[in-house]
């Protein structure tokens, strides 16, 4: 027999989401009390706020002036906690009143949790799991409460008192799928807070499904030592509470076969549930006492608790405890010699048990099918999320080898553009020291030009008037030899290759039968002196002159009106 209390089960989990346990000591507070403040003291201000949107006590526009208010606040006053809870309680409203999707508060639960808004994470956390349980789906819910642990695992309780609610309800979430040693852990976590008058019904409820989850593994001795200290703690602060322990302790006294110590427990159990009218929990204690009474042969004080199990069934709906009910009537039929009604009561207590077996078997399927799809989807991530980091590194192996050849092409391209920097610099020098020395050549070149000119003017000159004696033999002496000395001629010659390139070479090349003296006259001819200027320069009159010019045409066969000056043009075109 277990004395189980879900908050409002299944439909009701959704309003103990979010503090809507709590009840408030000051009256409706407004939300500018919140501003600025810690969430220790927000806390009842908060539990209000609410409890207010899901019941329907704040009216739709009422909702709206509420948020509209906090956020104006919130911006006014530079409070992004405040603006924050203003998001978390539109979004809670709205789901409540079915305006939106619990996606709305998954959107809020990321959005806090990634702005460090931890408390108001972890309490979106929590109302978006008390959603999924009220829409059946177990395995999200369930999936959300863990993640809830995860963030208020390094709170403490003194900074963040809803830790205790909330571990309390994810311990009922493992209770209810009989994942006793589970929720054991989660209940202990909250049996060993100090205890708070802000979380004091998590503390309760704690401690009872303690007693109760030892029970169902079989660990009575920690069973009734749990439900000693809910009965201790409840003596001076709940009535209500002291029969529940004492209906839980007298069961466990009960299975053991100790029904002398069960009956004054199961007694109390049932006569303060008959005080608060909770017909349910008077059931629970009715049926061992009718049990314990039929084994000790006293019929009629069973027939009396038989006939009031019955009634407070059907006053408080909770027909399922039939399946309880049913065996002891069965058994006790059968002590008053009826065997036929007590084979029928024994199939009603079948067909009940099958009932309610079939309906938690339904339930825990539909758990482990989530579970499944669950499962499956978090592969199919997984997958997604291999295939997606292969990928990256495939991409990023492709963009590591296309920066490494842009590298080498870089370093290659540096090297190469390095030496051909170089080169063409090594160009620019040797062409500027060619034109350097092109420009030197010619200079010489004019020097001796100039030289000659000066000599040729001092003769003509001297030819032209009537020397003395010391010019005459001057200029005996200029005539008889030639003005360029073979010093002279070989910086000459040296020269003129260099403006001339190859020309002499090619000259002596093709023609061998020149001698120098004719050599020199055409190399004076290129360069387009007057032949009277040629003569003095080689030493020799004009006429001697005329004589060289008729020699080279001998030699070379070149025709009678064949022009000195004409060489050139013709040596050019045949080259």
């Amino acid at each position: 027999m277990a004395f189980f209390i879900r908050s409002t089960q299944l439909k009701g989990f959704v309003l103990v989401s979010l503090l809507l346990v709590l009840i408030s000591t000051q009256g409706k507070a407004q939300y500018s009390k919140l501003l600025h403040k810690p969430h220790i003291e927000q806390k009842e201000i908060l539990s209000d706020l609410y409890l207010s949107a899901s019941d329907g006590g704040l009216p739709f526009k009422a909702f709206a002036d509420t948020i509209a208010g906090m956020r104006e606040l919130a911006i006014k006053e530079k409070d992004p906690n405040l603006l924050m809870e203003a998001d978390l309680l539109e979004a809670f409203y709205k789901v409540s009143n079915g305006l939106g999707t619990v996606d709305l508060l998954i959107q809020v639960q990321k959005e806090s949790k990634a702005k460090g808004f931890q408390y108001i994470a972890s309490r979106a956390a929590n109302a978006i799991a008390g959603f999924y349980w009220g829409d059946m789906e177990f395995q999200k819910s369930i999936h959300w409460h863990l993640l809830l642990d995860e963030l208020i695992s390094k709170m403490t309780i003194e900074e963040f008192p809803d830790k205790a609610i909330f571990l309390q309800q994810i311990g009922n979430d493992f209770f209810f799928f009989g994942d006793y040693n589970k929720s054991i852990s989660y209940f202990r976590r909250v049996a060993e807070l100090p205890l708070d008058e802000f979380y004091i019904y998590a503390y309760r409820h704690s401690f009872n499904n303690l007693g109760l989850s030892y029970r169902e593994i079989g660990n009575l001795d920690s069973s009734d030592y749990y439900f000693e200290r809910l009965l201790v703690h409840a003596d001076s602060t709940s009535e209500q509470w002291v029969g529940i322990a004492s209906g839980n302790l007298g069961f466990n006294h009960f299975i053991r076969g100790e029904f002398d110590a069960a009956i004054p427990y199961l007694e109390t159990d049932i006569r303060i549930a008959e005080q608060f009218k909770d017909f349910g929990l008077a059931v629970g204690s009715c049926i061992p006492l009718a049990d314990l009474y039929v084994q000790q042969g006293n019929l009629s004080k069973a027939k009396g608790y038989i006939a009031k199990a019955e009634d407070y069934i059907h006053r408080s709906g909770e027909t399922d405890r039939f399946a309880k009910l049913y065996p002891v009537m069965s058994k006790w039929e059968a002590a008053m010699n009826h065997p036929q009604l007590a084979t029928a009561y024994l199939d009603s207590a079948l067909i009940f048990q099958k009932r309610i077996s079939e309906k938690f078997s339904a339930l825990k399927l539909m758990r482990a099918n989530q579970e499944v799809m669950a499962s499956k989807r978090e592969r199919e991530i997984l997958k997604l999320q291999d295939e997606a980091k292969r990928n990256k590194m495939t991409r990023n192996f492709i963009i590591g080898g296309l920066i490494l050849l842009l590298v080498v092409f870089l370093v290659v391209y540096q090297i190469q553009d390095g030496r051909n920097k170089a080169e063409r610099k090594l160009k620019t020098v040797e062409l500027e020291q060619t034109h350097l020395q092109l420009e030197n050549a010619r200079s010489q070149l004019k020097t001796y030009l100039n030289k000659i000119n000066d000599n040729s003017r001092i003769i003509q000159s001297l030819e032209k008037s009537q020397p003395t004696a010391v010019q005459q033999k001057l200029l005996d002496e200029l005539k008889k030899s030639t003005i360029l000395t073979e010093v002279d001629w070989d910086s000459f010659q040296k020269q003129f290759a260099k403006v001339f390139p190859g020309l002499i070479a090619d000259m002596q090349k093709k023609y061998p039968s020149l001698s120098p003296a004719e050599l020199r006259f055409l190399l004076l001819t290129k360069l387009e002196i007057p032949k009277g200027q040629i003569a003095n320069a080689l030493g020799v009159s004009p006429a001697s002159l005329r004589v060289t010019w008729y020699r080279i045409r001998k030699k070379l066969d070149l025709p009678k009106d064949f022009s000195a000056s004409q060489f050139f043009e013709k040596f050019v075109s045949e080259s």
